[in-house]
């Protein structure tokens, strides 16, 4: 019940500013929905996804996808509860973006002129830009951690 208490608390106080990391690791989770329930999609649209389709299978893109965008998901949901948190935030920020590169590069490469070119490289431009900002929550959280943790061991006088 106390993870329950912490991720509603910390929902309502964090959300507006972490809204965007929330969008981003739901959409990484349905792009996997996406190629999950429709598996010919890079069958069919062969110009368009010929790039991802040549480094793995659509459905290894569905299971990478998807197990990326669950465990962002949680730990956005746990973020906060320990202070090494902030760091899992910038590792799932930056695998996202890495997954957001590779999107990125197969549709502006594919010689196609589609509307993937005007979405993807802006997902990730934004989760380069959740990375860094996760980065720097968790330098403050390593500092505030080291002063409680010096102010403990020093003897009361």
């Amino acid at each position: 019940m106390k993870i329950w208490t912490h991720i509603t608390v910390s929902l309502r106080e964090t959300f507006r500013e972490r809204a965007s990391e929330w969008a981003l690791a739901m959409m990484i989770f349905l792009w996997s929905v996406v190629l999950t329930y429709n598996p010919s999609l890079f069958m069919d649209q062969p110009q368009t996804y010929h790039v991802l389709a040549n480094a793995f299978s659509q459905s290894t893109w569905a299971v990478a996808c998807g197990v990326v965008g669950s465990m962002r998901l949680l730990m956005l949901s746990v973020n906060g509860m320990w202070h090494r948190s902030p760091h899992m935030r910038a590792l799932g920020a930056f695998v996202t973006a890495g997954f957001w590169f590779a999107i990125s590069y197969g549709v502006t490469t594919s010689g196609t002129f589609a509307t993937g070119i005007a979405v993807y490289p802006v997902l990730l431009a934004l989760d380069s830009y959740s990375a860094l900002r996760a980065l720097r929550d968790a330098a403050v959280a390593d500092v505030t951690a080291a002063r409680e943790s010096h102010a403990s061991a020093r003897p009361l006088s």
